[in-house]
């Protein structure tokens, strides 16, 4: 079976040309979940992501030749050379279409979305958008030390909870208290200067007052909060994380919605609206899990829980901090 949709226009749109795709009806739910997971973040608060423009020109790259992708990306920037274009994509993964199929084809999933009655071929981008960030940032991706901000904070939390203070010179301890008094007088003169340098900072109205003021209190320079990236050393996640971070976008998405009862008591199949199941099904359909996540039950007649269990099993574990290379944000 040959399915046929719809293709997204190619409007060779920067990153930052959001305005180029925020209206295209296809990417209506590839947004939603953008602006939730990989928002752009400023001195002004949070913007429109870029993913769905990233995504877009991605997409369109899968309808061309390698030579075709290569001129297409030189149009874009016109003072690099053919040799660093093909560079650039052989350090990304392709985008996955290899799923078309198996997902149009996938009656239960189809009446399950239908049920909902959410559009399938805005879907099938979502899809797509999902399973593509899901690759980039857990798959041989750059790790990434906390930033000098996450460091001060994580300082603070530690200290706030010590009960003894240990201080090192040279390798060698040279200091020891657990005197109960002179931490606290520590944990307060530590939150004296937290505070006073959020002021500061909040408050400055230029550079140059912003940094007098900090010379006051004895800082040289802002605390930075960009994340440093080590490129040398690749990370990729378990299965077990990709499917939590597959998980949880569709989660979002389908946050709220309901099924249509009144096409369900029409329908001459009985059709599962579990959103749990509906996600575990996604998970086969893209590779990233086996079959037994996609049947509706087991083989002693029990519901499928492969996908809640796993979930159940790390509810309290974040994440592991990770940076996509083509999507730039970090979960």
């Amino acid at each position: 079976m040959t399915t046929i949709i719809h293709d997204l226009p190619d409007h060779k749109a920067y990153r930052s040309d959001i305005d180029k795709y925020l209206d295209e009806p296809l990417l209506e739910y590839v947004w939603k979940v953008a602006d939730a997971f990989l928002p752009v973040v400023d001195n002004e608060g949070r913007s429109e992501s870029q993913a769905p423009v990233i995504f877009a020109n991605r997409y369109i790259e899968t309808r061309l030749s390698e030579t075709e992708r290569v001129e297409r990306y030189l149009s874009f920037f016109s003072n690099e050379d053919a040799a660093a274009a093909r560079k650039s994509y052989a350090e990304h993964l392709p985008l996955d279409t290899s799923f078309m199929e198996r997902f149009f084809d996938s009656r239960e999933v189809v009446q399950t979305l239908e049920a909902y009655q959410l559009d399938v071929e805005k879907f099938w981008y979502l899809l797509l958008f999902v399973n593509d960030v899901v690759e980039d940032v857990c798959t041989n991706g750059p790790t990434c030390e906390l930033s000098e901000t996450e460091k001060v904070d994580d300082m603070v939390a530690k200290l706030s909870e010590a009960t003894e203070l240990i201080t090192k010179k040279n390798g060698r301890q040279n200091y020891e208290t657990k005197d109960e008094y002179t931490l606290s007088i520590l944990k307060t003169a530590l939150r004296h200067f937290i505070n006073s340098y959020n002021d500061i900072v909040e408050t400055s109205k230029s550079r140059e007052e912003l940094l007098a003021r900090l010379s006051e209190i004895g800082v040289e320079r802002t605390i930075k909060s960009w994340v440093l990236l080590n490129y040398e050393n690749r990370l990729s996640l378990k299965k077990s994380h990709k499917t939590r971070l597959f998980a949880a976008m569709f989660q979002y998405f389908l946050g709220g919605k309901t099924a249509n009862r009144e096409l369900l008591k029409t329908s001459v199949e009985k059709i599962s609206t579990d959103k749990l199941l509906l996600i575990s099904r996604l998970t086969t359909i893209v590779g990233l899990q086996g079959e037994d996540y996609y049947r509706r039950y087991t083989d002693e007649g029990t519901e499928n829980r492969k996908l809640s269990n796993l979930l159940n099993r790390y509810k309290r574990e974040p994440l592991p901090s990770t940076i996509g290379w083509i999507y730039s944000g970090g979960f």
